[in-house]
């Protein structure tokens, strides 16, 4: 007999908030050495991981002072992109409950919009696979709240509908403009009654939370514009819009991220419409695999191009440019959070993120990729690619004035480098892909 919701978030949340006191026990050696080289090697400040394992890792600074408290499972981290699960999990929400046609045009809800008198075909569909047309131009980015929503409204699509991927975070927020029509509320008053209340995610904010000893700082070369205090948002959209916006930037902890994933993975709080929307593939071109409001493998996955991982073709996925990455594999019973303040740039961080996820899914069972300092792909089906590239170009080589420190994971060992290894591994289903 399964659980009930009840008994479930009452697990999940236990689990979560004694997963630091039980981390001697708990831990997974490998998980640990690779946050600790990561942190060594200067490509992060802090990271909080978890997943349905049950024990939280942390370690890092959680600001940027030289007497900056640690990281703990209470740190608030600026979710950037990964946000949109949330503006996503809201829409599949209203549309299982039969409030919302994710197949009709996006302008019947966001009718100020120049294309609603223009007999518009995108779809919310569209908007939530990033296949509607438009493009990731921001002329709506102005402090100007009149101008903002001016701009915004008058955006046009660069392409027809369903010729290609493109990511483009105007595609959210005229999805979270959408929740806002249907409910008559802000995203963080919906969110907090539709989605965070019911799966007991106290900790997760769309305000900002300055002033909150827990929030995570980041480096300037998060965002743009003005200097942020502590607490608030680093999306310079975000910044300057008057409430919340769907691309992100919502605040949270790992252990209530952890029960959003879980929850997807237990399909145990909403209704079945809400969960298959979101594990359904709904754009399948050019190599780009979406489902609605998350990644999918692919072809043409920005993460398989660096890493491989054991995640199954039916995984979902989502990473922000902050520092974080979430996955949920239903195929391998598995669902993961990594919350981290990057500041070595996405590039050299995205791979060490993927890496925490599959050592937390699917533990050590690897060999290194590392060849002569360089990162080797061997032939298909070896598990690596014909291609072979120089590992600095995916580790930060050069971000920082010194030596970074590399984790040789089949030694379990750290020794002094300008390189870390990032460790594939033939995968079992496929490569699984991030954004």
């Amino acid at each position: 007999m399964g659980m009930t919701r009840r008994e479930f978030l009452a697990a999940g949340s236990a689990a979560f908030l004694a997963g630091r006191s039980r981390a001697a026990s708990g831990e997974d050696a490998d998980v640990r050495a690779a946050l600790n080289g990561y942190l060594s090697a200067g490509l992060f400040d802090g990271i909080v991981c978890t997943s349905t394992a049950g024990a939280v890792y942390a370690g890092g600074k959680q600001t940027l002072a030289a007497d900056s408290p640690a990281m703990t499972a209470q740190s608030l981290f600026d979710l950037a992109s990964i946000g949109k699960t949330q503006t996503a999990a809201l829409c599949a929400l209203l549309h299982a409950q039969g409030r919302l046609d994710v197949d009709a045009p996006f302008t019947e809800y966001v009718t100020e919009h120049v294309l609603a008198k223009e007999n518009c075909t995108i779809t919310v569909r569209d908007l939530a696979t990033h296949s509607g047309g438009f493009d990731n131009s921001k002329p709506y980015q102005v402090a100007d709240v009149d101008e903002f929503f001016a701009r915004l409204y008058a955006k046009r699509p660069v392409r027809a509908r369903g010729d290609a991927y493109e990511y483009a975070c105007s595609n959210y927020i005229y999805m979270g403009l959408v929740v806002e029509k249907i409910t008559g509320q802000d995203l963080d008053t919906a969110a907090k009654q539709l989605l965070w209340g019911p799966l007991g995610m106290s900790s997760t904010t769309w305000n900002t939370v300055v002033g909150n000893p827990n929030a995570v700082e980041y480096v300037a070369s998060t965002y743009g514009g003005p200097t942020r205090r502590i607490g608030e948002h680093n999306d310079l959209t975000c910044y300057y819009a008057p409430r919340p916006t769907g691309n992100g930037s919502n605040f949270s902890t790992a252990p209530d991220m952890q029960l959003f994933v879980s929850d997807m993975l237990a399909r145990q709080t909403f209704p079945k419409a809400y969960y298959d929307l979101q594990f359904t593939e709904s754009f399948n071109k050019g190599g780009y695999r979406r489902s609605f409001g998350w990644d999918m493998t692919g072809a043409h996955s920005t993460f398989s191009s660096w890493t491989a991982t054991r995640f199954s073709d039916s995984a979902i996925c989502h990473t922000g440019w902050t520092g974080g990455a979430i996955a949920v594999d239903p195929a391998n019973n598995f669902a993961g959070v990594v919350m981290a303040s990057q500041k070595a740039g996405k590039e050299a961080t995205m791979g060490p993120r993927m890496r925490l996820l599959d050592l937390m899914a699917f533990g050590r069972e690897r060999s290194s990729c590392i060849i002569d300092g360089n990162l080797n792909r061997g032939p298909a089906g070896t598990g690596t690619s014909s291609a072979s590239a120089s590992v600095s170009a995916y580790t930060g080589k050069g971000i920082t004035g010194s030596s970074a420190t590399a984790f040789d994971s089949r030694a379990s060992s750290e020794s002094s480098s300008r390189l870390i290894a990032l460790n594939t591994r033939r995968p079992s289903y496929s490569t699984i892909m991030f954004r």
